[in-house]
């Protein structure tokens, strides 16, 4: 069974030494990618950034989902392009958007059915928000300003994830977001970082700096943080 890869970007996509490694485990030269993002103005122009990028690390075959003009998608070609591919990245933009499209209903079960046959899975700060069991969305990141969970799409569990982390000072709403849970184990990602995960497990750290917060016990509040994860 091969290892199964996450890469967790927290907030800037063009991470050079996270993607060349995501299209490493997707087959190099012979990856086909599924780009996953939203239908909103201008995203046309942000296909060939992720084109060039992917193929300077060797990839030439990028297939795009996103939402028609009606904000459908057509799931006959999600899941011809899903089925066929070796890497599968998910942008970042208005999260509560991403987690409807991706991370419910059949396009949920197509995501999980290929990690589970080891298709490494990408997603930049929207992205890496709703693959966990629980998605965690800062009050920063909604209309509302509130703290939200919903349902992720449950690659990994009892961890919280927030990102943009310093440059947010998102610290407080993590705190409080795994206090609320009563999850143990948050992890904060900086928007020029990445967190691995390899098998469900947090490996090591790219680029700048990865947060982990471990609460000793959540009831009391005592917790403590370890900056700047091993890299690799």
């Amino acid at each position: 069974m091969r290892d199964r890869y996450l890469y967790l970007l927290g907030g800037h996509s063009f991470q050079a030494e996270a993607n060349r490694q995501f299209i490493k485990q997707a087959g190099g030269s012979n990856a086909r990618i599924a780009l996953c993002i939203m239908n909103k103005p201008g995203w046309e122009e942000y296909v060939p950034l992720f084109q060039q990028m992917w193929k300077d690390s060797g990839a030439q075959d990028m297939q795009v989902i996103v939402p028609d003009n009606h904000g459908k998608l057509d799931m006959e070609h999600v899941e011809q392009v899903l089925s066929q591919a070796t890497g599968i990245f998910i942008g970042g933009g208005n999260t509560e958007k991403y987690h409807h499209y991706y991370a419910t209903g059949p396009f949920k079960e197509l995501l999980i059915d290929r990690y589970e046959k080891g298709v490494p899975i990408a997603g930049n700060s929207a992205g890496a928000l709703i693959l966990p069991e629980i998605c965690l969305i800062s009050p920063l990141d909604n209309e509302q300003g509130v703290m939200l969970f919903k349902q992720g799409v449950g690659l990994f569990s009892n961890i919280l994830i927030s990102v943009h982390y310093t440059e947010w000072s998102d610290q407080s709403n993590l705190l409080e977001g795994m206090r609320t849970k009563k999850v143990k184990r948050g992890i904060g990602i900086d928007e020029q970082a990445c967190a691995v995960f390899i098998n469900g497990q947090l490996a090591y750290a790219l680029g700048e700096s990865v947060h982990e917060v471990i609460f000793e016990d959540v009831d009391l509040d005592q917790y403590t943080i370890v900056k700047g994860l091993s890299h690799k």
